[in-house]
């Protein structure tokens, strides 16, 4: 008797501590709105705020910003519980994030930001089940396919036991239903254009049970797949020749500039070449013209320019080659290779002209040498 009052008694104290855990706030009408937010109870702060217009209180003054107050905290909320519950669903966590729904739709019930993520987490949640189902039935069908062809060995390896037989009998039928649902998950994907899944089960069905209506899906499934390589293939095509039609385009405008380039430095070049000529620098002409030549400009007063300064360069290396005789026959042998060498930048390929300084050079040599020996003595 004494233990059965000890029991009704902490049934009493639970119902009471229960009780006494449900606090209703108290004071004024700005402490109990105060409370409801601190307990995240939007819904009851704004019923607060609603049934100031039908009573109203000396305490609140405005409540239109008390409720754009509320409303703000609630909209902070709704954010961070829906962020919450798509983590959750991102890890498959799926009664968490459904449970945060549940508790924050008991604190803002006529949310409709709330409502409408909740009903999308529950399409999702059943979209995943199902996936998972399907998933699930194909590892069956895989499963099943393999077992069915090692029972038809085992039958024909023992075509009288009629056990075996009844067994593979009953193996063929199951395999049957469920080459039956397999095949409508082909079509149904099918009709939604889903190749990948048609895939997956429609060959599997046909594996497992080739009836006439599921070996029309898998050729109807054969015929989209080789459209859409046809498809695919066009679409390689066209990018191809879209990448090729972009470089030619490139390599076009690239050449354009490099014209554009060419002609503005051969300008400039024609334009240095004819001051040069005509001061007279028949050294820096000469260099002048061999870029020109380089840009392959052809056109007849460029050609007439270059047969002009070849003149010049004949003649002009012809009187240094005589000015050079005339030292060296005066026995200026210095000056005489220096008229010579300033010839031959000219004329560079002028042997002559190499062999009159060789010559020159070896007879300086000997006169040093004979004045060093004089001057020993």
């Amino acid at each position: 008797m004494k233990q059965i009052l000890w029991l009704f008694g902490i049934v009493v104290l639970n119902q009471i501590m229960g009780c006494a855990s449900i606090v209703q706030p108290t004071g004024n009408i700005n402490e109990r709105i105060d409370y409801w937010l601190e307990q995240q109870e939007y819904g009851k702060a704004l019923e607060l705020v609603a049934e100031l217009n039908d009573h109203p209180s000396p305490d609140i003054t405005n409540p239109q910003e008390i409720q754009k107050k509320i409303l703000g905290q609630a909209e902070r909320y709704e954010k961070r519980v829906m962020a919450d519950a798509e983590k959750s669903a991102a890890n498959s966590d799926w009664h968490t994030a459904l449970a945060l729904y549940q508790e924050a739709l008991s604190r803002l019930p006529d949310s409709e930001l709330l409502q409408q993520g909740q009903q999308q987490l529950l399409q999702r949640q059943q979209e995943s089940l199902a996936r998972l189902e399907l998933d699930q039935l194909i590892v069956q069908g895989e499963w099943m396919r393999k077992d069915l062809l090692l029972s038809k060995k085992t039958a024909s390896t023992a075509p009288d036991g009629w056990f075996v037989q009844y067994k593979l009998g009953r193996k063929e039928a199951d395999a049957q239903d469920l080459a039956t649902e397999l095949a409508e998950h082909g079509r149904l994907a099918l009709e939604r254009r889903d190749l990948a899944l048609a895939k997956r089960t429609l060959p599997l069905a046909m594996s497992l049970y080739a009836a006439p209506e599921i070996e029309d899906a898998n050729r109807r499934l054969q015929e989209l797949l080789k459209e859409d390589d046809i498809k695919q293939k066009r679409i390689i095509d066209e990018q191809q020749k879209l990448i090729l039609d972009q470089h030619v385009t490139q390599q076009k405008k690239k050449r354009r500039l490099f014209n554009i380039k060419v002609q503005r430095e051969s300008k400039q070049l024609m334009a240095d070449f004819k001051k040069a000529y005509e001061e007279n620098n028949l050294m820096k002409a000469q260099q002048l013209m061999r870029k020109l030549e380089k840009f392959s400009i052809n056109n007849k007063e460029l050609q007439e320019l270059s047969r002009q300064l070849d003149n010049d360069v004949a003649e002009h290396v012809q009187d240094l080659i005589e000015t050079g005789i005339t030292y060296y026959s005066r026995q200026q042998y210095e000056q005489a290779i220096s008229s010579w060498k300033e010839a031959q930048i000219l004329d560079p390929k002028n042997e002559r002209l190499t062999a009159d300084i060789g010559r020159a050079e070896r007879v300086l040599e000997k006169l040093h040498s004979l004045r060093e020996k004089q001057g020993s003595l």
